[in-house]
């Protein structure tokens, strides 16, 4: 090969790339210019929204131990663990094992020897009467 075309290859290569950069860092300050426009100040916050953002730190006081086929469940929402509480026995143990232990169904027939359906039906039911559980304590 000629070696003024091997140079010539060399400096397309070259502009290619420089190009390729160019565009890259006109991205990047585009989305920077982006992020600067939505960023508001922890300061320009106010006190009502700055307290949703605080943690607040979990004690075994604020929460009721449960206890589901030789299994520990925390429940950390006290108005949750009442309305728990409020559940027929069976009822409570299927929502345990499934929101709080992480069982499926078929996981949770198995372990309370019951059939699938019946879990699942019972899990449906269950649902409902937490939900009005909730909606009264709620309302006291």
């Amino acid at each position: 090969m000629d070696q003024s075309f091997e140079t010539h290859i060399s400096h397309v290569f070259d502009a290619y790339c420089k190009k390729v950069i160019r565009n890259e860092l006109r991205n990047i300050h585009k989305q920077y210019a982006y992020v600067r426009d939505k960023q508001i100040s922890i300061t320009d916050l106010t006190e009502e929204y700055l307290e949703q953002l605080q943690v607040r730190e979990k004690t075994i006081e604020d929460s009721e131990l449960f206890e589901v086929a030789g299994i520990k469940i925390l429940v950390e929402d006290l108005h949750l663990a009442e309305a728990l509480n409020d559940l027929e026995e069976r009822r409570k143990n299927i929502l345990l094992l499934f929101y709080f232990a992480g069982f499926n169904d078929r996981e949770i027939s198995e372990l309370l020897n019951t059939s699938l359906s019946t879990v699942w039906y019972q899990r449906k039911k269950a649902e409902i009467d937490l939900r009005k559980e909730m909606e009264v304590i709620r309302n006291v």
